[in-house]
C-alpha cells in the first residue's frame, strides 16, 4: 500500500506537479489536479486551516520548514483522509518564493527528502553545472539558475515538466533504453554519456549529462538527479582544432607530392651511368617523402575519426577490387603474400559486390598489411572469408609476435611498441582501422602469437 507522496505547488498555491503515488493515496489523477489550487483537496469548512499551514512556513530552510502536520484531506470518493503533511518552501538566491514542495504521508514519521536538506540545497544553488531535479515519476520538482542559463527557459515553465522538452533528434529510443536500464539497475543506479540537448529557442546543446537514482534509507528510488556540464566550448574548441589540421596537413601534402613525384621521375629517368651512391639518395628522398605522405594522411584521418567527423559513403562495390587496390603497393616487397593459404593471386579472389564505405575498407585493409609487412620475417598471410551476412578479414605476419599486454593497447591511439617505435611513424594505423571499422558497424581484434607472429582480424556486417 502507498503510504507516502508528494506534489509541487506555484507561489500562489496552485498544483503544478501531482506525484503518482497520490492517486493511489487519494484517487485523484494527475490530469484531476494539476492547474488546481492545493485547498480544493480539503473537505467542507477547512480550506482556512490548509491556508494557514502554508501561511506558518518561515523564510527558512531545514527546522523553518512546516513538518508533519496532521490534518484532513478528501479523496475522490468523498471519504475523508487523516494525513500528516509536511511544507517545503523553495526560494532563489535573493530569497524569492517560487514554489512549494508539498509531502503527504499517512505515517508521523515520514522524514523529509533527502533533497530538500539545507546542505543539498546549498550546493544545488551555488552549482555551476546545471541540476535538475525530479520525483519518481519524472516531474520536474526543482532546477537550478545554471540550468535555466544553459537552455534559456523561465523556472514557471519547467517546475512540473518532463525533461523530455530538451529532447533532440539525436536522442534515440535505443539511447533512453540504455540510459535507464542503467539507471534502474538496483547494482548501478546511474548513467552518464554526452548527449545532445535543445533549448527553448531550438538551438543544439552538447552536454556531458549524468543522471544519478536517489533512494531511501530502504532501497526505494524517490527522485532522480541530473547533472550536465555545458561541452558547447569543448566542442567549438575541437571543431577549430580539425580545421586547423586539416589546413595544415592540405598545405604539407602538396609539397610532399612534389617531392614524391620528381624523385620517382627522376629515379626511372636517370641513366645506368649514374653513381650508386647518388641513386641511393634519390631511393631515401622518396621513401621519406612516402612516409610523411603516409604519415599525414593518418593524421587526418585520426583527426576526422575523433572530432565525430567520420562520414561514410556507403556505395555497392567490388570488394575483390577494394582487396586487391590494398595490396597492390606490396605485391614487390619481396615477402612472399599468401591468400586464404596458397600463394597470392589477384585472380582468386571471390567477385562479390557489398554496400560499403571503398575508400575506408581499402584503408583498413591497407593499414594492416602495411603492419604486417613492417614486422614479418619473410611471408604474410591474408584471410578472407565472405557470407551473406559479414566480411571477415585478417592478415598474419612471421614475425616475433606481440605480448597480451601489448595486444591490450595495441589499437590505442599513439601507442607503439618498441619495434614500433624503431620503425617511425606516428601510432595511429591500427587505431584508424578500429575507428573505420567501428563506424562500419564491426569489430576488431587481435592474436598476439608471441614469437611465431601476430594476426590482426576484423569482421564487419554488409
Amino acid at each position: 500500500m502507498v503510504k507516502e507522496g508528494s506534489l509541487s505547488l506555484s507561489p500562489n498555491g496552485r498544483i503544478i506537479r501531482f506525484g503518482y503515488g497520490l492517486e493511489f493515496m487519494l484517487g485523484w489523477s494527475a490530469d484531476d489536479m494539476i492547474g488546481k489550487e492545493f485547498s480544493s483537496l480539503a473537505p467542507p469548512g477547512m480550506d482556512k486551516e490548509i491556508s494557514g499551514i502554508f501561511a506558518a512556513v518561515p523564510p527558512g530552510w531545514g527546522d523553518g520548514a512546516v513538518t508533519g502536520h496532521r490534518t484532513r484531506l478528501v479523496r475522490k470518493d468523498g471519504a475523508p483522509v487523516d494525513i500528516y503533511i509536511s511544507v517545503y518552501p523553495l526560494r532563489d538566491m535573493a530569497g524569492n518564493l517560487y514554489s512549494y514542495v508539498v509531502t503527504l504521508s499517512l505515517d508521523k514519521g515520514a522524514q523529509a527528502p533527502a533533497i530538500l536538506s539545507e546542505e543539498f540545497q546549498r550546493m544545488f544553488r551555488f552549482s555551476n553545472d546545471a541540476v535538475v531535479v525530479t520525483d519518481r515519476d519524472g516531474s520536474i520538482i526543482d532546477v537550478n539558475q545554471s540550468f535555466l542559463d544553459t537552455y534559456g527557459y523561465a523556472k514557471e515553465e519547467l517546475l512540473g515538466a518532463n525533461p523530455r522538452v530538451l529532447k533532440s533528434q539525436h536522442s534515440t529510443p535505443e539511447l533512453y533504453e540504455r540510459m535507464w536500464k542503467e539507471i534502474l539497475n538496483t547494482k548501478k543506479g546511474w548513467w552518464r554519456g554526452e548527449i545532445i540537448n535543445l533549448t527553448k529557442d531550438g538551438r543544439e546543446v552538447p552536454v556531458l549529462l549524468s543522471i544519478n537514482a536517489i533512494k531511501d534509507a530502504g532501497g526505494e528510488i524517490k527522485n532522480f538527479l541530473g547533472i550536465a556540464l555545458n561541452m558547447s566550448r569543448e566542442k567549438e574548441f575541437d571543431r577549430v582544432n580539425k580545421m586547423y589540421i586539416d589546413y595544415i596537413i592540405h598545405d604539407m601534402r602538396s609539397p610532399i607530392m612534389t617531392i614524391m613525384t620528381n624523385s620517382e621521375l627522376l629515379l626511372m629517368q636517370v641513366d645506368e651511368g649514374l653513381p650508386e651512391k647518388m641513386r641511393k639518395k634519390l631511393e631515401v628522398i622518396f621513401a621519406c617523402s612516402e612516409k610523411i605522405n603516409h604519415m599525414t594522411s593518418d593524421i587526418l584521418d585520426y583527426s576526422r575519426a575523433s572530432a565525430d567527423g567520420l562520414l561514410l559513403r556507403r556505395e555497392k562495390v567490388s570488394l575483390a577490387r577494394v582487396i586487391r587496390d590494398a595490396v597492390m603497393p606490396f605485391e614487390h616487397l619481396g615477402k612472399t603474400l599468401y591468400l586464404n593459404g596458397f600463394l597470392y593471386d589477384a585472380g582468386m579472389l571471390e567477385e562479390r559486390e557489398a554496400p560499403v564505405d571503398a575508400d575506408k575498407l581499402q584503408r583498413i585493409i591497407y593499414n594492416l598489411l602495411s603492419n604486417a609487412y613492417k614486422n614479418a620475417s619473410s611471408e604474410v598471410r591474408l584471410s578472407v572469408e565472405t557470407t551473406e551476412t559479414e566480411l571477415k578479414l585478417a592478415v598474419s605476419d612471421d614475425g616475433k609476435g606481440i605480448s597480451e599486454q601489448e595486444a591490450a593497447r595495441i589499437f590505442d591511439v599513439f601507442y607503439q611498441t618498441d619495434d614500433g617505435i624503431r620503425s617511425g611513424g606516428a601510432g595511429l594505423g591500427l587505431n584508424i582501422v578500429k575507428s573505420f571499422v567501428e563506424a562500419h558497424g564491426g569489430a576488431v581484434w587481435v592474436e598476439p602469437g608471441q614469437g611465431r607472429g601476430a594476426t590482426f582480424g576484423f569482421r564487419v556486417p554488409l
